[in-house]
């Protein structure tokens, strides 16, 4: 039986993470070329066997994946027996705001957040993430952002872009309540992104 869904989300991986071919796919998996093969030519329907280390290497879902729901790159919760730190970590897109340069988009590991019976965030789809590898206005260096993707009324730690230069930049502004009267140190020209929600220390390998 023929699964040219399974070959086709291969394809698209390989893509999307710059791999073009097959052996190259192997040497980086571990996994045995023949079985790959077979996998792009749509001669295998269940690749479970290989699911966690070939969407691992490939940095898409698991479910999407071997599904077909949802997007390559959904946030999902990763587990590795032989690398403890990683089972509160995982993958999820993270916006890059260097300290020059344009903003740009990478598939990286961050803390999952989401993962806990005392955590009181929503779905791990409502949240946007942030990364200053280096020291920019209202940031220091390496520091990740979670962000809430929705505006909704309340006080908070926000963030909000600033156009410097002819460059967006990030910066943060506070909004407090007392009574009734709301306090807020935004400023006019700034385009709220959304509440911060959890800011790390944290380090994200960049492609050069």
């Amino acid at each position: 039986m023929n699964h040219p869904d399974i070959a086709d989300r291969l394809a698209e991986s390989m893509e999307l993470a710059g791999i073009a071919s097959i052996p190259k796919l192997a040497r980086k998996s571990g996994i045995d070329q023949n079985y790959l093969y077979r996998l792009a030519k749509g001669e295998i329907g269940n690749p479970q066997k290989y699911l966690e280390v070939l969407t691992r290497t490939l940095g898409v879902s698991p479910v999407w994946f071997s599904t077909g729901r949802g997007d390559p790159h959904d946030h999902e919760s990763v587990v590795h027996r032989e690398d403890a730190w990683q089972q509160t970590t995982m993958l999820t897109k993270v916006m890059v705001v260097p300290a020059e340069g344009d903003l740009y988009d990478v598939i990286a590991r961050v803390p999952d957040l989401f993962n806990s019976p005392f955590h009181a965030y929503r779905q791990p789809s409502a949240y946007r993430f942030f990364y200053m590898p280096e020291m920019v206005e209202s940031f220091p260096g390496c520091t990740l952002l979670t962000v809430e993707k929705e505006l909704r009324p309340g006080p908070g730690l926000f963030l909000a872009w600033k156009t410097v230069h002819g460059q967006k930049r990030l910066f943060t502004f506070t909004c407090t309540y007392s009574g009734l009267e709301v306090s807020s140190t935004q400023q006019p020209d700034w385009e709220v992104v959304g509440r911060v929600r959890n800011m790390d220390y944290w380090k994200i390998e960049l492609p050069d």
